[in-house]
């Protein structure tokens, strides 16, 4: 007869998976203990480590997102400036060709 498929939590993978890892302690007797097969370890483990490399890639492109907008904020600034010099700079020549 098959044996049911258990399902576990997020929680319960990340428990074994540290579990798994922690000194004096095999992988095999962890997986005894849960009962799980090692296939299935090992998935999880390649699971988690792309989660975390896709979470660090992340964090490095929500920083550098970032600071491209602080960058296009800068230059917005700047070139709102120049454009109220450049309007008064055409308005005081206008005023003077008033006056010729």
């Amino acid at each position: 007869m098959p044996r049911k498929r258990q399902q576990y939590t997020p929680e319960e993978k990340l428990q074994v998976l540290e579990e798994a890892r922690q000194p004096n302690t095999t992988v095999a007797e962890v997986l005894r203990r849960h009962q799980v097969d090692p296939t299935t370890f090992y998935r999880w483990e390649q699971q988690a480590k792309e989660a975390v490399r896709e979470a660090l890639g992340r964090d490095r492109r929500r920083s550098e997102s970032d600071a491209k907008d602080q960058e296009i904020e800068r230059l917005r600034a700047e070139l709102a400036k120049k454009s109220r010099i450049i309007a008064e700079v055409i308005e005081e020549n206008l005023e003077l060709k008033k006056k010729l």
